[in-house]
């Protein structure tokens, strides 16, 4: 199958550059207000979801491209699969509560109020936009290797 656009590996770069895009949008600094804030978040939710879908729906194609070198083991892919996926969503937190570290963000319990500076801030802004899309700029440098859709 050659690449075109409708393959699932130009899919899966799109839905990661829409990603990109829309998790850039709020560190712009402009006021989206509630509708935009509505459209954005829709955008990087059908982003999310393509993600999801093309990503997913490769794990066979690579299944059937190692049977032909005779190496196919279903079981083994979809493992890596969702143990990456799961270190992801594990790591995550640790990685923005070391952004915010940086910043010198101070945490609080239930009822108390701590003023932030402005460093802390900043780096909360950063770390739901810029570092989300450089990690996922980073992804499509990956992704861009995979040459399931060029055989």
């Amino acid at each position: 199958m050659a690449l075109g656009a409708r393959s699932k590996q130009n899919g899966l770069l799109l839905s990661q550059a829409a990603f990109v895009a829309g998790s850039l949008a709020p560190a712009a600094g402009g006021r989206l207000g509630a509708a935009g804030a509505a459209v954005l978040v829709a955008a990087l939710g059908t982003a999310f979801a393509g993600l999801q879908l093309f990503a997913f729906s490769m794990v066979p194609d690579a299944v059937a491209a190692a049977e032909t070198r005779g190496a196919a083991r279903a079981g083994a892919y979809t493992g890596v699969w969702t143990a990456t996926e799961a270190a992801g969503t594990a790591l995550g937190p640790y990685v923005y509560a070391t952004v915010l570290a940086l910043g010198g963000f101070v945490s609080t319990t239930g009822g108390r109020s701590v003023r932030q500076s402005h460093a802390a801030h900043l780096e909360l802004l950063l770390g739901i936009t810029v570092v989300p899309a450089v990690l996922m700029a980073v992804a499509m440098a990956c992704q861009q290797r995979c040459r399931l859709d060029r055989r």
